[in-house]
């Protein structure tokens, strides 16, 4: 079977969502792994010695790592996050329509569809990170069945960060607590040669941009608890008629987390329901030290080797005093002071051009992303009114406002975002192909499928 008959079968398959749930399994024993095996194996990344007890599930795969291919993990990305057509902004001009970053829709959504949810992935190649372009075609990309998009999207959108595995398994361990696992108890496995390691990784600054819609159709403002619960940075704006809703700093930040989570929870349920669609064993967990595998400790280990802002003393509490940049020129994160981001009216100015800049949704003029096609009503009169609408735009004094809560952040605690690291990346999934061999040995029927025993004869 081709690359494009493998795509079109993923895309006309009559397989109900509602049954897909009702299959849906983490099976967590793939080719070349081990389960309560009583052996101790070197790891095949990393080369340390990895022990492991023995237990009632003896199991040692005879089976060799299969990777996945460049189609599977095309169509894995797509559904965690891939284009899927032009947003329908049914929003009201009086109910915070102006929130809207892009109408680039995704298989998942974000915060004020911010984008700011891209996916990690960490193969025998090395690690990349997917991250979709914002131009759409139309109201459901891939008409008259443009399924090999599906593969171009993958190799054009997908940043190239190493070349190899990072240096993480389960044996790793800090010298002053050997027996601290910090890549969770349960995950011998990991990082096995064969696997594929999806991991939704945030930009959590980048959803601050939201401040600008909070200061104008919300009308809260952050106070800062501190030092004394003062308005932080924006005393001269609050009142009737603009910011009268305080919400301490804390409150803000653990807004951004909430909102930070469910993009990412669907990302993963998304790569879980295409698995169970394609016969692919996979299993999900959150059981990792982020900083770790992202490289903030290098003599631990150099991870990923993104970037670190220095050790910040100044944060408020000690959340926010490691900060991770990202990596420079190919996935940056929002903070500031950085690079990118050398003080507030830089990173204001950038939200503001997002929306109203050159090319954008909010543009003047006919360089306007809506007047070009890019929108989802039928009506040029309709594309006119909301940009003509007062509301389509925030009130003009929030602009000041925003940069002036960014000013007092860096001036009192010498970053923004304050109590915690913009790098986000908590939870994951490791997709891998399932040695029935031990379901079979050790489980009832019903927990291996035919897609499973079949999966090797479809797709390889």
């Amino acid at each position: 079977m081709t690359e494009s008959e493998q795509l079109a079968k993923a895309f006309t398959d009559d397989r109900s969502v509602f049954e897909l749930m009702r299959q849906t399994r983490t099976r967590r024993v793939g080719y070349g792994y081990r389960i309560d095996s009583g052996t101790t194996e070197k790891h095949p990344v990393t080369g340390r010695e990895m022990a492991q007890e023995k237990g009632p599930m003896e199991f040692v795969s005879d089976k060799a790592p299969l990777a996945l291919t460049e189609t599977e993990e095309a169509l894995l990305s797509w559904a965690a996050c891939g284009p899927n057509g032009i947003a329908a902004w049914d929003i009201s001009l009086g109910g915070g329509f102006h929130e809207l970053v892009s109408i680039a829709g995704r298989t998942t959504p974000t915060a004020g569809n911010s984008l700011a949810t891209d996916l990690l992935i960490i193969n025998d190649n090395g690690a990349s990170i997917y991250k979709p372009a914002n131009h759409r075609n139309e109201a459901m990309e891939m008409s008259n069945s443009q399924y090999d998009r599906v593969l171009e999207w993958y190799r054009k959108d997908t940043v190239q960060l190493s070349d190899s595995r990072p240096d993480i398994d389960y044996a790793m361990r800090l010298p002053m607590a050997p027996h601290a696992t910090l890549m969770g108890p349960y995950q011998h496995n990991m990082n096995k040669p064969g696997t594929t390691w999806f991991l939704p990784v945030t930009d959590n600054g980048k959803l601050t941009s939201a401040f600008v819609n909070l200061f104008d159709v919300w009308s809260m403002f952050p106070v800062d608890e501190f030092n004394g619960m003062q308005p932080a940075g924006v005393g001269e704006w609050v009142g009737e008629g603009k910011l009268e809703l305080p919400v301490p700093l804390a409150g803000f930040d653990q807004l951004w987390f909430q909102v930070e989570q469910y993009p990412v929870g669907m990302q993963i349920q998304n790569i879980r329901l295409a698995c169970e669609s394609m016969g692919l064993g996979h299993w999900n967990y959150c059981g990792f030290i982020p900083e770790v595998i992202l490289g903030a400790y290098p003599d631990l280990t150099p991870g990923l080797q993104a970037t670190f802002a220095p050790m910040n003393e100044r944060a408020p509490i000690a959340t926010g005093a490691v900060q991770c940049l990202g990596w420079p020129g190919k996935w940056e994160t929002t903070r500031v002071p950085s690079p990118k981001y050398p003080d507030a009216k830089a990173l204001v100015d950038q939200w503001y051009d997002e929306k109203y800049g050159d090319g954008a949704w909010g543009a003047e003029g006919e360089n306007n992303s809506l007047r070009q096609g890019q929108s989802p009503w039928k009506d040029p009169a309709t594309v006119e009114g909301i940009l003509a609408h007062p509301r389509a735009k925030p009130q003009t004094w929030v602009r000041e406002a925003v940069q002036a809560h960014i000013e007092y952040c860096i001036e009192n605690f010498g970053q923004f975002p304050v109590t915690y690291n913009p790098l986000q990346m908590h939870f994951g999934v490791v997709v891998h192909h399932l040695d029935t061999d031990f379901y079979d040995k050790y489980y009832k029927d019903g927990y291996v499928t035919d897609r499973h025993r079949d999966h090797e004869h479809n797709w390889h």
